[in-house]
């Protein structure tokens, strides 16, 4: 091991290069996360950079480490972080070059619920009265190993700890590696609403191993690329460019029997998506730290997104796949409204549907009524001054060209106009859903 870490100087610090020519060895990019004059934290990009990622955490010197990670990343992942059970490692001396023996931290785990289960009072509660019992202190590390649900999680714990306490994320979904790390909001759910409750907390590192997404789901991958074709929508050029590429370059796995269900992107698309994603947030929110005003824009869709995630159940209808559908919420309200044209209104809707085309949403659809109030009860709804029959989110008259109001961004409409898109989509009323299920 001490050899590994002497030579990791010398190596090529081109990853694009590595995933190129897999004999290369593994290495990190860094990557500075700038949220405005908030918060500039160190970040770092690679593919099979266990090793690394180790090493990251244990230069911050913890007494402990406090792993929380969920059930599914715990069943495939569990033996990521084993080095950091090590009973000695080798640790760097001051000038960086020289090496001794320390004595490992303590490693103690936390498992919770998969996906937005976790996102409670009660596992919150169950975070911090485990953290007390096992003695965590302020030199304590803690590590966010999962996707976006349990990095939400752990940001407010880790926030509230001690009133902030050292937190690192490794996030284990594509969703999670572009769009929760290019934020500083932390959140749970509470009361049937999404994210209602939660504070803006920033890591001090952010590792992301690329080669995670190998083992990702169909729609997990899917959630993750919803959040690219939003960042498309929002910003044109490249990253609808870059949307549009990956989403032809697309194959079935033989592997799997051609069966349908997996859905594989090869580690350089993946990796290109990943930096398509963070710079769009990135460029946008290095003057908004806080998402109030020009980094409101990424709230695209995700009035109606929410409502729907919560209509059908938590883990039904993943995020990003939610959000694309709320996109399309939007356009049909932007194009009634006269903001946006039939014509700008079909290119942004044909791009979502390269995504959508591939992920229907399922049966049986809840009622139009639940959707409606779900969608006014949004975590958002006051900021412009909406009366009892309106919603509010952000609107485009093209792609590329978001409109912009005093508002914080966001436009209030009729919610008669996404009741009349819900039922061209096929959602049923409540009475027709109820005859159905009598």
């Amino acid at each position: 091991r001490g050899s590994w870490l002497k030579q990791r100087s010398s190596r090529p610090r081109d990853w694009r290069a590595r995933l190129e020519d897999p004999e290369q060895p593994a290495t990190m990019r860094g990557l500075p996360f700038v949220f405005a004059d908030r918060a500039t934290v160190p970040g770092w990009l690679g593919c099979d950079v266990e090793g690394e990622i180790t090493q990251h955490i244990l230069d911050m010197n913890p007494d402990r480490i406090l792993l929380v990670t969920d059930e599914t990343v715990d069943t495939l992942h569990g033996e990521y972080f084993a080095r950091l059970a090590l009973p000695n490692v080798e640790l760097p001396g001051e000038t960086g070059d020289d090496f001794s023996v320390g004595v490992s931290p303590l490693v103690e785990k936390f498992v919770a619920p998969n996906g937005d289960a976790c996102k409670s009072w009660a596992t919150l509660t169950a975070l911090m009265e485990w953290a007390f019992r096992i003695g965590a202190t302020k030199q304590s590390v803690v590590v966010a190993f999962g996707g976006g649900a349990l990095m939400n999680l752990s940001g407010l714990f880790a926030s509230m700890l001690y009133r902030g306490s050292k937190l690192v994320y490794v996030p284990t979904t594509l969703l999670a590696m572009h769009d929760v790390t290019t934020s500083l909001k932390t959140s749970i759910c509470f009361d049937g609403r999404k994210n209602n409750i939660g504070t803006f907390y920033a890591p001090m590192k952010i590792l992301i191993d690329v080669a995670f997404c190998r083992t990702l789901p169909r729609s997990e991958l899917f959630s993750g690329i919803g959040e690219l074709a939003k960042n498309a929508a929002l910003l044109g050029g490249m990253h609808a460019e870059g949307f549009r590429a990956a989403l032809s370059s697309d194959r079935i796995n033989g592997e799997h029997g051609g069966s349908g269900e997996e859905f594989v992107l090869d580690d350089m698309t993946l990796s290109t998506l990943l930096h398509l994603g963070i710079e769009a947030k990135m460029t946008v929110l290095k003057e908004d730290a806080y998402e109030k005003t020009s980094g409101m824009i990424f709230e695209y869709g995700h009035t109606v997104s929410h409502a729907i995630e919560k209509a059908y159940g938590d883990g039904v209808v993943p995020h990003g796949l939610g959000v694309t559908y709320g996109m399309l919420s939007s356009s049909f309200a932007a194009e009634r409204l006269g903001f946006m044209s039939a014509g700008d209104r079909k290119e942004h809707d044909l791009l979502c549907d390269l995504l959508l085309r591939r992920w229907p949403l399922p049966s049986p659809m809840p009622s139009v009524e639940r959707v409606l109030e779900l969608s006014m009860r949004d975590s958002k709804r006051g900021l412009c001054g909406e009366s009892e029959d309106e919603v509010a989110d952000v609107l485009l008259r093209r792609m590329g060209d978001v409109v912009l109001t005093p508002t914080n961004n966001l436009s209030k409409y009729p919610a008669a106009l996404l009741a009349e898109w819900l039922e061209n989509m096929g959602f049923p009323h409540a009475s027709a859903a109820a005859g159905k299920s009598g």
